[in-house]
């Protein structure tokens, strides 16, 4: 009897407070944003404050809760809020994120970031703040795609390449 009173007030709380009855998943779940205009929002409906539209479609979002229609997110530089379920994909992507400033790569003659075939010879030189697709992760590598455009002069056309990175030079990864 007094066992199952503290469950219903614990239980109520949490309706109140909207905090987690049950432990969620240790896997976190990662999605992108859907398109090339989004607001990230104070809360989760449309008569919250927009904090900042965002217009980087694919950008990796990490998903941490879902109310309605309405997700909760946190986007690269740490910002939190939320967005509307039509504005979420579940199209994994990731953000290159190196922690070495350009400045120091040139005093210190390092190499620039690069994705690498299977045996490890550079196909694609990369830069902070370029979004890839994300195939697939092992270990301390991350197979990624990456869709190249050419529109320069009368040129106009694309294609797609894939490869690897090291794990620690992506955000949207775990």
């Amino acid at each position: 009897m007094c066992k199952s009173i503290i469950i219903s007030i614990i239980f109520s709380l949490s309706l109140i407070f909207n905090l987690p009855v049950l432990a969620e998943d240790s896997e976190s779940i990662w999605g992108s944003l859907k398109y090339s205009k989004t607001y990230l929002r104070t809360g989760p409906s449309k008569d919250n404050k927009v904090m900042w539209v965002y217009k980087k479609k694919g950008l990796p979002v990490k998903l941490m809760r879902t109310k309605g229609d309405w997700k909760e997110v946190i986007l690269p530089k740490n910002q939190k809020g939320w967005i509307n379920s039509s504005q979420f994909s579940k199209i994994r992507t990731a953000l290159i994120s190196d922690n070495i400033s350009e400045a120091e790569k040139v005093l210190k003659n390092h190499k620039p970031l690069s994705i690498k075939d299977k045996n490890k010879n550079p196909i694609a030189y990369v830069h902070k703040g370029v979004i890839v697709k994300l195939i697939s992760c092992s270990n301390d590598l991350c197979e990624v795609g990456l869709d190249i455009k050419k529109e320069k002069y009368f040129f106009r056309n694309s294609y797609s390449l894939n490869g690897y990175i090291e794990k620690n030079n992506l955000w949207g990864v775990e």
